[in-house]
Parts: structure tokens; sequence; C-alpha cells
């Protein structure tokens, strides 16, 4: 049981994060996301080392090394913009 809500705060923190990407700020949901950068700019990276932390504690096999690498390519990705910008 432990488990399945550890892979699913996993999956949880890698859709917003993707969403977060792509937000519109007219839309219904985009004051959501306005929020969360309100919050902290580094929002995206402190969802995603919540995601690798909660996938490791998640369920075991492939899935397990799916989610790892999403949140590492979405760091990575995240990582690139934040320097260039």
């Amino acid at each position: 049981m432990r488990h399945n809500i550890f892979t699913s705060i996993s999956i949880l923190c890698l859709l917003l994060i993707i969403f977060m990407f792509g937000h519109d700020s007219t839309k219904w949901y985009g004051a959501f996301f306005k929020l969360l950068y309100e919050l902290s700019g580094f929002m995206p990276f402190i969802l995603s080392i919540i995601g690798i932390i909660s996938a490791l504690f998640g369920i075991n096999g492939d899935f397990r090394k799916i989610l790892v690498v999403l949140h590492l390519l979405l760091l990575f990705i995240l990582l690139g913009i934040y320097f260039i910008a």
C-alpha cells in the first residue's frame, strides 16, 4: 500500500512539472500554476526532487526506473532552461 502512495506522488509531481511548462495563465487552470510559480521560482526543481525521492520509495521494477529517468530528464531540462535564461 505504501509503495502505491509513493508512486502516485511521483506521478502527480511529474504531471505538475509537465503542465507547468505549458500553462496558459488566461485559462481556468492558469491561476493554480501562477500560484505555484509565485510560491517559488524553483518550484519545478522542488517537485522534481520530491518526485525522484518518492519514486525511489515506490513500486519496484521497471516502473520505478522509468519514473526516476523521467524526473531526472526533466530536472536536466529545467537546469538548462534556468542557466540559459
